[in-house]
C-alpha cells in the first residue's frame, strides 16, 4: 500500500488512484479520498474542422478520447461561435484556423489553441500525428496549469 505522500505525488502527476472501497476509508483515515468525491471543474476544448465526413468524424472523436485521459473535456463545433465557453481549441487545417482567428473576439484571443493539419492528412501521415498529439499534451497541461 502506497503511503498518502506517494498517492498525492501520483495524482499530481495525473495518475488515477482507484482503491477498493474498503481499503479507501482506511487509507484516508475515515475521511473520503479526494479522487472519489465530485469531479472538479474539467477544463473544456472545441474541436473544429470543416469537414464533416466518417473520417474526420473517427479523428475527432479519438482526439476527444484521448483528451479526456487527460481530464479535459472535448466537444466537436461546427464553428467557433458554437465553442461556448471553451478554454481551448483544436482547430484542423491551416484556413480553417486562419479564419477563426480573424473571427475571435479581443477578448478570447488569449484562448490555448492548436492549429493542427488538415484531417485526412492527420490520417495520413505519421509526423502530422505525432506533431497533433504533441500539441495536444501541451494544451492539456496549459489547460491543467492556466496560471503557470
Amino acid at each position: 500500500m502506497r503511503d498518502d505522500a506517494s498517492r498525492a505525488r501520483l495524482e499530481e502527476m495525473g495518475f488515477a488512484l482507484y482503491l477498493p472501497r474498503s481499503r479507501r476509508a482506511a487509507a484516508s483515515g475515515g475521511r473520503m479520498h479526494a479522487s472519489a468525491g465530485p469531479a472538479h471543474r474539467r477544463a473544456r476544448v472545441a474541436l473544429i474542422a470543416r469537414d464533416a465526413g466518417a473520417s474526420p468524424h473517427a479523428l475527432l472523436a479519438g482526439v476527444a478520447r484521448a483528451l479526456a485521459f487527460a481530464h479535459v473535456e472535448a466537444t466537436i463545433a461546427p464553428d467557433v461561435a458554437r465553442a461556448g465557453d471553451a478554454g481551448g481549441l483544436v482547430v484542423f487545417g491551416a484556413p480553417l484556423a486562419r479564419e477563426i482567428e480573424a473571427a475571435l473576439p479581443a477578448e478570447r484571443r488569449k484562448i490555448e489553441w492548436v492549429g493542427a493539419a488538415e484531417p485526412a492528412d492527420v490520417a495520413g501521415s505519421v509526423a502530422a500525428k505525432r506533431a497533433l498529439w504533441s500539441d495536444l499534451k501541451r494544451l492539456a497541461r496549459a489547460l491543467s496549469n492556466p496560471g503557470g
